[in-house]
């Protein structure tokens, strides 16, 4: 009987550390997943962080790259203003020499003289 009593000791004892064990190791195992849980959102917030960021330098770029589009037309504008301004100039030289030349043609057939420099085709007769 008392070999009977060990027997039943023994597999008590080993049941108790079966459970045990099992009990350990669903521990270990949900710890585990725990963490890989924690680090799978540490994870998404860096991804999502990387994300907003990537938008925030992709906003900046444009709206750097629209100034610069604005200082660039800006410049061609004020280059084409100049252009105009000097073909102006131009034109009113050009108007204000013809007429000093119709002028001093109308004083010449006024007096009925020739001018002094005729450039070899006025020749004095």
């Amino acid at each position: 009987m008392a070999q009977e009593l060990t027997e039943i000791r023994k597999e008590v004892i080993q049941c108790r550390v079966n459970t045990w064990e099992t009990k350990q190791k669903a521990k270990v195992d949900n710890k585990a997943d725990k963490m890989k849980a924690i680090n799978e959102e540490k994870r998404n917030a860096s991804e999502i962080d990387l994300e907003a960021l990537g938008k925030k330098i992709e906003t900046k770029v444009e709206k750097l790259r629209h100034k610069e589009l604005e200082k660039m037309k800006n410049k061609e504008a004020h280059s084409i203003k100049v252009i105009e301004d000097t073909k102006v100039k131009i034109e009113a030289k050009r108007t204000h020499g013809l007429q000093k030349v119709e002028k001093k043609a109308e004083k010449f057939r006024g007096s009925n003289s020739l001018p002094t420099k005729c450039f070899g085709v006025c020749v004095d007769e």
